[in-house]
């Protein structure tokens, strides 16, 4: 895992590796999106690896889970996925199911 960075250094580096960009398409990129969920990461994942340029439209797609983490990783030619300590994807996985499915 690379270094982690502020917000603001974290959406600049990563438009600046895309060439401002859209990953997937080449049209201008609008957000620095998140690869990996940052409520993921206890520090807030922002490191350049886990993010990738993308359009309105694309961006849209993404969150939507429309377009999958491995396709955007892909596309912006990254081959280090940002690993979580395994104790903490699952605490934050059962967060996630019993937040949003309201089963307990």
């Amino acid at each position: 895992m690379k270094t982690l960075m502020t917000r603001d250094d974290f959406r600049q580096s990563v438009f600046e590796r895309d060439s401002h960009r859209c990953v997937i398409c080449g049209e201008p990129s609008k957000d620095a999106h998140h690869i990996l969920e940052r409520r993921l990461f206890p520090d807030g994942g922002y490191y350049i690896d886990n993010g990738a340029s993308l359009c309105e439209k694309r961006h849209l797609l993404a969150e939507s889970t429309q377009l999958s983490c491995d396709e955007i990783r892909q596309a912006a030619k990254i081959t280090e996925i940002n690993k979580i300590k395994r104790y903490e994807k699952a605490f934050y996985i059962f967060y996630y199911i019993v937040v949003f499915a309201n089963i307990l």
